[in-house]
């Protein structure tokens, strides 16, 4: 199967789930380990094993997709049961990466395009960034009501203007993103709240990357430095962290 390049929104996702599924035989094992030979042998296994999870969490670079006929047949299900802009959302998504459907996932898309819903613009915006057509991804987040209030369509707007080399541009509108984010948050994706909390952090973190790696590029160091940590504070796993290439002396 086609090897799936993930974000590193999703990637930090998974992550955590898969080091939480590790410490629900960690902590069970500590704790009875503990009972039955004393509280520090208890404390030690967990701190051990803590230790362990962080590491394979760490290192772990892939995960399994989901098979193609089981997706395709839930895939049907809902999209027949749900219209929703959510559901196709979701749907094309499923095409695009999954499935490599390209044309079907943008054609999809751009069908429901009208109900101007922000997740579904940002889809179909990202999607077509990816596929080199960052003007006609630009106009599709002008095109839409809520690209001035919506964090994940600025979101989008700012890798779009990333692309087409707008750095001040960008900044601004990343800027815009994380205030508005503060109040209102990323709009749900229909995930449960646990993963969603996990979604904004990554969100977030992408963010501040981001305006670290435009201040980089216009030699503001001392800003790179900064979003670079922001950023980095909201993820868990280490070896997602950036520095970019800030140099260490330099004027503020």
């Amino acid at each position: 199967m086609r090897q799936i390049q993930y974000d590193l929104e999703i990637i930090y996702v998974y992550k955590l789930y898969y080091f939480f599924s590790l410490l629900i035989f960690i902590c069970p094992t500590s704790l009875i380990l503990g009972w039955r030979f004393g509280q520090m042998l208890g404390l030690l296994i967990f701190i051990l094993g803590f230790l362990l999870a962080y590491f394979l969490m760490m290192h772990k670079k892939s995960f399994p997709t989901p098979d193609k006929k089981i997706t395709a047949r839930k895939m049907a299900k809902e999209i027949t049961q749900d219209s929703t802009p959510l559901a196709i959302s979701h749907f094309s998504s499923q095409l695009y990466f999954y499935f490599n459907e390209k044309r079907q996932a943008i054609a999809l898309l751009e069908k429901y395009q009208n109900t101007h819903d922000p997740l579904l613009c940002a889809t179909l915006a990202d999607i077509l960034l990816r596929e080199g057509r960052p003007r006609h991804a630009l106009r599709i987040v002008h095109d839409n009501p809520h690209h001035t209030s919506d964090p994940l369509l600025l979101c989008v707007l700012g890798h779009i203007l990333r692309q087409m080399n707008e750095w001040q541009a960008a900044i601004r509108i990343y800027e815009l993103s994380l205030a508005l984010s503060k109040k209102s948050g990323f709009p749900c994706n229909g995930a449960n709240r646990f993963t969603q909390f996990l979604l904004t952090l990554s969100y977030t973190a992408t963010i501040h990357h981001s305006l670290g790696d435009c201040y980089l590029i216009l030699k503001n160091y001392s800003q790179a430095k900064k979003h670079y940590l922001l950023g980095n504070i909201r993820i868990f796993d280490v070896s997602l962290w950036r520095t970019g290439k800030v140099p260490t002396t330099h004027t503020a």
